[in-house]
């Protein structure tokens, strides 16, 4: 991705020489922005606030998990010490429900690894979305200020402004439909 913009802008930069334009270029560094501005730094904080609220939740879905867990190993101790005794019948019934309860406990155990990594990352760019919409605003104002045509972000070479951008998608499109 860095590659792409940097030889996008590498051809912006030589069509506009071509032209007898000057190409005005900013770079933002959008890590240092991140662990510089304040707001960020609050909206981190109350997520970790409210991730630390969400662990009575995780409470009571651990203490289900673990009541899982000794169940299976119980039943696994069971089938271990009737090895002798059972029939082939009864040590096949236990093993197909030991190796149920062990597929329902990776199920379970991967749906609420998603379901909280999905709930952190939604509420992350719930708190974040607002800053980035202050700090995206405040590089537009800036690159309108002070004439720039582009403004890059040198952390991972995205564009983040654009002056008087030309939307080409739907030529683009036409042209891809006639090849």
């Amino acid at each position: 991705m860095r590659k792409t913009a940097l030889f996008l802008v590498s051809i912006l930069i030589l069509s506009g020489a071509s032209f007898g334009q000057d190409l005005k270029i900013g770079v933002v560094n959008s890590e240092l922005v991140m662990q510089t501005y304040p707001e960020f730094r609050r909206a981190e904080e109350q997520l970790n606030r409210e991730v630390a609220g969400w662990q009575t939740d995780r409470a009571g879905w651990e203490a289900k998990m673990e009541a899982l867990q000794e169940d299976i190993s119980e039943r696994e101790g069971k089938l271990q010490a009737g090895q002798t005794t059972f029939s082939e019948k009864r040590k096949r019934e236990l093993q197909a429900q030991i190796d149920s309860m062990k597929v329902m406990y990776q199920q379970q155990f991967q749906a609420q690894m998603s379901a909280e990594q999905e709930r952190f990352n939604k509420r992350r760019m719930e708190l974040l979305s607002e800053v980035l919409e202050v700090v995206n605003g405040t590089i537009k104002e800036l690159g309108e200020e002070q004439g720039y045509d582009l403004v890059l972000d040198g952390s991972n070479g995205t564009i983040v402004y654009a002056k008087n951008p030309d939307d080409i998608t739907d030529e683009l499109l036409r042209r891809l439909q006639d090849k």
